[in-house]
């Protein structure tokens, strides 16, 4: 079950990893740490992978890791100060190192009995309330993703509660799981670390795992960076803050540009309009056609709202076919299909379905089963083919022992081989050699030196089948790294799975918001069609149509401003100077040295030792 875990948890770093551009080299940095509860290292282990997509005979890269070896092969390499050299042939390459670095993140266990801090060693041998408390340490400024498991024991823990935090269940087994973002600003109110209380009854905790990255919160803000493009966000917000100003002095809006500017545009065109709306009121005629161009340009601007709302509803669903697309791309590289587990196109209907079928195939052993048996049936093929000489290297030491027995018989202590050589020294005469292999042909020929023979023959067939499956899978270490792969897709698609539902309420959230803006609409049309009616009644109408319309028209502003500047001033203040702050911290998140024009993507797996 352990294994099972630990790859489930590594697909965080897989579902969200980065995607390297064309052109560039991939570089997989994996750091495993084994720490105390204190968070204190006892030992870190590197572990990089430089893919060699354009199959170059030699690969670059800086490191500044000790006790250097390749881990996935026999190429050589060369070091000079930080940049290392390697002897690639072609091929990718995957080597470890040591580094007396800290990790960016390490875990904190904090355990208490009764309101006492204790240790878990000791917590085995007590009951009472306890509280396991779990944060984060961090080393540097970038915000990270982290996501904690700590197999539960089967007795000794009841009445559980806990915070940020979820019970799991594997074969039978509970674990529990938290996660958090240390580093992250408080202004986004993310969590920071997680926890959970119960009742102890001897309860004997062991080691909790815990797989932690930046990488995602880096792809994100690429990705919005690339879809905001040339918008220059702090304008932006400013901007908003002078029309929201403007807007609860009862002053026009100052002109703007970007994003904002359609919004204040016809925002001040409204104002104007119920202005001149209420002027012209005085005159009979010239009211009434200030009242018809008003009510037009309200319909004007909520017609046009309603016909971006097809664009709206298009974008957001081919938003989720991307995300579906992406998702498909990745499965195709999860190593599902080489676990012999074949999925369906994803989409917004099966996507779910899928997902959650998919997940519960992947049984560790099953897969281990089906990638030995293809090797098996492989090395059969060519055991078969050299059948003959197995058969005929049985045959001659089944020949060999029968001579011996036929050469005691007749009373000659000799082997094999001395008896052929008195056959060329003569010391045997002819009729004898004769009778002898008479003897030995006939024996040869009886049914039970046939078994013998066909049993040996199966035996030694199965022997070879046998050592040179085991020297292929011992040597290929592919094939144990494959396997884990499609192991840790089954978190990697639970991953995908509540993205997908995050992305599915999302788009049914905004369908909901068009069709009320088709609603408003259709409504402001109405007034509009109605304006013409009301020019016999325009004095009527500026005392108690218009001046009450602009009125309460201009005091919603203002109480919409009243309570919208506030939220901007605070909390869009606050979101993005924690976006401005986020870009800054993740420029480089990386544990070993970053070689330029190369994309990195980094995960700590970090095991805790409790005891």
């Amino acid at each position: 079950m352990n294994k099972k875990i630990i790859a489930l948890m590594l697909t965080a770093a897989m579902a969200l990893g980065c995607t390297c551009a064309g052109g560039e080299t991939a570089r997989h940095e994996r750091v495993y740490v084994v720490a105390d509860p204190e968070g204190n290292v006892k030992s870190v282990t590197d572990s990089i992978r430089l893919e060699n997509p354009d199959e170059a005979a030699e690969l670059t890269d800086r490191t500044g890791l000790k006790e250097i070896r390749n881990a996935g092969g026999k190429e050589t390499f060369t070091l000079d100060g930080e940049t290392i050299t390697w002897k690639a042939e072609g091929k990718s390459i995957t080597y470890q190192g040591t580094s007396d670095k800290t990790p960016a993140v390490l875990p904190v266990v904090t355990l208490t009995l009764d309101g006492e801090k204790i240790s878990a060693a000791e917590l085995k041998e007590k009951t009472g309330e306890a509280v396991l408390t779990v944060t984060y340490k961090t080393e540097g400024q970038a915000p990270a993703l982290a996501v904690s498991a700590l197999p539960l024991p089967e007795k000794g823990i009841s009445a559980l509660k806990t915070e940020n935090a979820t019970v799991l269940t594997e074969m039978d087994r509970p674990v529990l799981v938290g996660w958090a973002v240390p580093n992250s600003d408080e202004a986004l109110h993310l969590p920071v670390s997680f926890s959970a209380s119960f009742h102890a009854d001897h309860a004997d905790l062991g080691w909790m795992m815990t797989v932690s990255t930046s990488d995602p919160l880096a792809a994100a803000c690429r990705e919005i960076t690339t879809k905001i493009g040339d918008t220059d966000l702090n304008a932006e917000m400013d901007g908003l803050t002078q029309a929201l100003t403007a807007l609860l002095m009862g002053q026009e809006m100052p002109a703007t540009e970007g994003k904002l500017k359609p919004v204040t545009d016809k925002l001040n065109e409204l104002n104007k309009g119920l202005k001149d709306l209420d002027d012209g009121a005085l005159q009979v005629s010239a009211g009434a056609k200030e009242l018809a161009d008003g009510a037009s340009a309200l319909n004007t601007g909520l017609g046009t709202l309603k016909k971006n709302n097809e664009a709206l509803n298009g974008g957001a669903t081919q938003i989720f076919n991307s995300i579906l697309a992406a998702a498909n791309e990745k499965i195709a590289a999860s190593g599902l299909a080489e676990a012999g587990i074949t999925l369906p196109a994803l989409t917004a209907e099966n996507y779910a379905e899928v997902l959650k079928g998919a997940a519960e195939q992947l049984n560790p052993e099953a897969l281990k089963a089906a990638a030995e048996a293809r090797v098996e049936a492989e090395v059969r093929k060519q055991v078969a083919a050299n059948e003959g000489k197995i058969r005929e290297g049985v045959q001659e030491a089944a020949k060999a022992r029968v001579l011996e027995a036929v050469l005691k018989a007749a009373g000659f202590e000799m082997t094999a081989e001395k008896y052929a050589a008195a056959l060329k020294t003569g010391l045997v005469k002819e009729e004898q050699a004769a009778k002898v292999n008479a003897a030995v042909e006939a024996q040869m020929q009886s049914q039970e030196v046939l078994d013998q023979v066909e049993a040996a023959v199966k035996e030694k067939t199965e022997e070879l089948v046998k050592e040179n499956t085991e020297a292929y899978l011992a040597k290929d270490p592919t094939v144990t790294e494959k396997l884990a792969q499609a192991q840790a897709a089954g978190e990697q698609l639970n991953a995908l799975k509540e993205q997908l539902d995050q992305m599915n309420t999302f788009v049914t959230g905004l369908k909901t918001y068009t069709e009320g803006v088709d609603q408003a609409a259709d409504g402001a049309k109405k007034v509009s069609d109605g304006a013409a009616a009301l020019s016999a009644g325009a004095a009527t109408l500026q005392e108690s149509g218009t001046k009450t319309l602009k009125d309460s028209l201009t005091t919603a502003e203002r109480n919409a401003a009243m309570m919208l500047l506030p939220v901007v001033q605070s909390y869009g203040a606050d979101a993005l100077k924690a976006w401005n702050s986020l870009q800054e911290t993740l420029a480089d998140t990386g544990y070993d040295l970053r070689t330029e024009g190369t994309v990195t993507d980094t995960a700590y797996i970090i095991r805790t030792d409790l005891k």
